[in-house]
């Protein structure tokens, strides 16, 4: 009788460790899940963002456009921002030279005149993956753009890509 409790002692112990290994297997799958959903969802609204951004300022441009206005050296310079009174809720203000940008917050770099966002969900070890996103306020020159009655000023303005030099050159990434 003796080694047939040993035995059920054993396989009780043996389903205590299968349960415990699948649970925590379990728990790690679903915290991946959490932060992949997590992931896409911030990337959404930044694109998003980005996109409102830009569909805003070519809709400002539309109205400068419409009423006879040519676009000026203010406009590009200005905080995207604030030239459209329009402010996301994490955006956090103008960030100055130096200071290292939040995560999930935009910012307006004044002196090279770039839109920052910072990841707040980002895979630091993946190589194709920047924290750190930025777009300056272009100008679509008048040369693209056939029959336009400007004078050597821009037609339009747009969001570009920062490059991940210019960045690294302003300190703001490794």
């Amino acid at each position: 009788m003796k080694g047939e409790y040993q035995l059920e002692e054993q396989v009780r112990l043996a389903r205590r460790l299968v349960w415990t290994i699948g649970g925590v297997l379990l728990v790690a799958v679903l915290l991946a899940l959490a932060w992949k959903i997590a992931q896409v969802s911030e990337r959404r609204a930044q694109q998003a963002t980005r996109e409102y951004l830009a569909s805003s300022l070519i809709s400002l441009t539309a109205e400068q456009l419409a009423q006879d206005r040519l676009l000026t050296r203010g406009m590009l310079t200005a905080n995207p921002f604030q030239l459209l009174r329009w402010q996301q809720d994490n955006y956090c203000g103008e960030l100055a030279r130096g200071d290292t940008p939040a995560s999930g917050c935009w910012y307006w770099m004044a002196d090279p005149g770039w839109v920052l966002y910072r990841w707040r969900f980002s895979d630091g070890w993946a190589e194709d993956s920047t924290e750190l996103q930025a777009y300056r306020v272009q100008a679509v020159p008048q040369a693209t753009a056939t029959g336009a009655h400007w004078q050597g000023r821009g037609l339009a303005l747009e969001l570009q890509a920062v490059p991940k030099a210019q960045l690294a050159a302003q300190g703001l990434i490794e």
